[in-house]
């Protein structure tokens, strides 16, 4: 892909693949070509990412406000899947963000379409058919150029899409509201894992100069929102499933309700001392969902190895990706089908099968201690009944 910011590529690089000063003027170069894109539009449209997460609900607000901000155009966003973390469903209550299933909206309607945090050919971008976007604003890595694209916005060197939104507007000096402002910095803070995936000199000045906008009482309320009782059993499951495998960890979740449970499930096993990797699946639907983390190491790519392991329908990032997988059509059980793809994961980062071992104890199982109390109880029920004979 072709990087010098003429328009097939993405932040005007060079080539050399190194990611630029944030106060370099490419901010105000990438403004003016979004407000060329949208200038003389009616009506704009902003398609997030299956099932989006707070970075795509944030940069579609931040998208929206300055569309509607800089050029007084209607705009809208729309989404395919759901949104069903506790915290992101709060997100949107709280920050007050309205957003549109597509089924229920006429795409012929919008003379401007604009898709955020994922790209055309990506597993998470569900345009309906036919539909061509003029812009695209994306961290994701790519398998291949994008074609037909008037703005095609993409830097993978931005940990987030939410910092990439940050970034225009700071840089460019663009008024930044508290609401929009919170949107970004939660946005920021989840993809990034409070910062710690960061290495590029974007994300954390781009947070800082949004928290110091944002209102913290709400990112608190956020943050501390309730939790049904299904997170739980969702969470017991996935750990009573685990399994260490040399140094991975990995666990199927059996079915969720939402996507997100994956990952945050994926997150947590990944904490794990000494594990290299992390794999976790869970299926609704038809679909089986994969979040998979990597430490950061040399010859290391977690989007490869998702690509690998579902056949080109996953991807990501060095160190973190996903894939959403279509079961097969001949029946087989979701248990069975993540079973394949987890000898696939393992045959791919060539961890010993043999090595496997659960990471929690059995339910039904006895520990080490369970079994002393035993031989403890024993031996006193002996002594008892020799004392007793002997009386």
């Amino acid at each position: 892909m072709n990087r010098n910011g003429n328009g097939n590529g993405t932040n005007g690089n060079g080539g050399n693949g190194l990611p630029l000063d944030p106060s370099a003027p490419n901010a105000t170069q990438w403004l003016r070509r979004l407000i060329g894109a949208a200038r003389g539009k009616r009506r704009a449209l902003v398609h997030m990412q299956h099932n989006p997460d707070p970075d795509a609900l944030a940069s579609g607000v931040g998208l929206q406000y300055m569309f509607e901000r800089i050029l007084g155009l209607e705009t809208l966003l729309s989404h395919t899947g759901q949104v069903g973390r506790s915290e992101n469903r709060a997100m949107l209550r709280w920050l007050r963000i309205r957003i549109i299933p597509s089924y229920k909206i006429e795409y012929d309607d919008y003379d401007l379409v604009v898709v955020v945090d994922t790209h055309p050919g990506s597993g998470t971008c569900r345009l309906p058919g036919g539909v061509v976007p003029d812009v695209v604003v994306d961290h994701h890595p790519m398998d291949e150029a994008l074609e037909g694209i008037e703005v095609p916005f993409l830097d993978t060197h931005f940990g987030s899409t939410s910092t990439m939104v940050g970034w225009l507007m700071v840089e460019n000096h663009i008024p930044v509201p508290t609401r929009v402002a919170t949107a970004l910095v939660y946005g920021i803070k989840t993809d990034t894992l409070d910062l710690a995936r960061s290495e590029n000199p974007y994300d954390e000045p781009i947070y800082r100069e949004m928290y110091d906008r944002s209102d913290r009482e709400i990112l608190r309320q956020i943050q501390r929102s309730r939790l049904p009782q299904d997170y739980f059993q969702v969470l017991e499951r996935g750990l009573r499933r685990a399994r260490v495998t040399d140094f991975a960890v990995t666990t199927y979740l059996g079915r969720v309700d939402h996507s997100d449970a994956v990952a945050e499930m994926a997150d947590l096993l990944f904490r794990l001392e000494d594990a290299r990797w992390a794999m976790v699946g869970g299926s609704k639907g038809p679909m089986m969902y994969l979040s998979i983390r990597a430490v950061r190491a040399e010859g290391v790519d977690a989007g490869r190895v998702a690509s690998v392991i579902s056949d080109g329908n996953g991807g990501g990032h060095e160190t973190f990706a996903a894939a959403q997988i279509h079961r097969p059509a001949d029946g087989t059980e979701p248990e069975a089908f993540f079973d394949t793809l987890w000898r696939r994961f393992l045959k791919e980062i060539r961890a010993k099968k043999s090595l496997t071992r659960p990471l929690t104890v059995p339910v039904d199982a006895k520990t080490p201690e369970d079994s002393a109390h035993e031989k403890k109880q024993k031996r006193r029920a002996s002594r008892a009944r020799d004392a007793a004979n002997g009386a």
